[in-house]
């Protein structure tokens, strides 16, 4: 079985913010964001293991331990960046009402894109 290409999710979002805008739009938008998220987050997690052999834990704390690494490796710029994409989908996972939720949409994708280009 091959392992999944996490770069999939960050397409899927994507596609959902092009294609499904008009039906569900909250709900959309709210999913483009988590798998924005999830892309970025797991393709860096996916990095560090495999580029710097480094154990992350199978747990809540990995996306903690996740920027925490590439903080240690020197990377501000991407646990910046996974700090700011994780507290848009934590909005979008959890809260009722969300304030300027297309602009948020906009700058998920696109610190998602930036994070898996520069990782």
């Amino acid at each position: 079985m091959n392992d999944f290409n996490w770069n999939e999710f960050y397409l899927l979002a994507q596609y959902l913010n092009d294609e499904y805008s008009f039906n569900c739009q909250e709900a959309v938008q709210r999913t483009v964001v988590s798998r924005a998220y999830y892309s970025a987050f797991n393709m860096a997690r996916e990095v560090l293991k495999h580029k710097y052999k480094i154990t992350i834990p199978q747990n809540a704390t990995s996306h903690e331990y996740v920027r925490f690494e590439y903080e240690k490796q020197g990377r501000k710029d991407i646990k910046n960046a996974l700090t700011s994409l994780r507290e848009y989908r934590n909005c979008c996972d959890y809260d009722n009402n969300i304030k300027d939720l297309h602009m948020i949409v906009k700058k998920s994708l696109k610190l998602s894109e930036e994070i898996i280009r520069n990782l």
